[in-house]
């Protein structure tokens, strides 16, 4: 596990990364790149992560978002009529250059989430982050179990868009497997 300061380190990394790869980088978009960090590629971030609204959700990570800020790490900027977005704040380089072995040993893990999920909606996000969580957390194996229990736990998302959100992650999922 990665001590607070190292992925406070990753976090204004991510976030810059997004930034520069024309992500909206609002917090969802932060969320959802760090649960797949952590699930999908094993960047022990080790944020505890619940089903939500938007599909997982961290309060723990709302709360080191919020530090970050709180200490000029991240910045928020308003953008409406939409939600406020993150960029890394005055001191951020500061932080990243401290840990820069820390940002280098998972620049891959970085590039491929904000490849893969920093410019999706918010909605295709919820669905492909949903996807991940019932076969992790929920440990459902076959695809008509996963799809079955999305559109259970998620009555919006159709099973059409399930499916959609599913072979997206399984896309992901064989990528990723490359590396790991």
């Amino acid at each position: 596990m990665l001590n607070e300061m190292a992925k406070r380190a990753l976090l204004v990394s991510l976030v810059e990364k997004m930034k520069n790869g024309g992500s909206w980088c609002g917090e969802t978009h932060v969320q959802k790149c760090v649960y797949f960090l952590q699930q999908l590629l094993k960047v022990p971030m080790n944020f505890n992560y619940i089903l939500y609204k938007h599909g997982p959700y961290s309060f723990d990570l709302n709360d080191e978002l919020s530090f970050l800020r709180g200490s000029e790490f991240l910045e928020l900027h308003p953008r409406r009529p939409y939600g406020p977005s993150l960029s890394p704040g005055k001191l951020g380089a500061v932080l990243k250059s401290k840990y820069d072995h820390i940002n280098s040993r998972y620049s891959w893990e970085l590039d491929f989430v904000v490849a893969h999920l920093a410019n999706m909606s918010v909605r295709e996000l919820e669905k492909v982050a949903t996807a991940l969580y019932v076969k992790k957390e929920k440990k459902w194996t076959t695809s008509e179990d996963i799809l079955g229990q999305m559109v259970e736990l998620k009555p919006h998302i159709t099973r059409e868009k399930a499916e959609e959100a599913l072979k997206t992650l399984q896309e992901m999922e064989e990528n990723a497997a490359t590396r790991i």
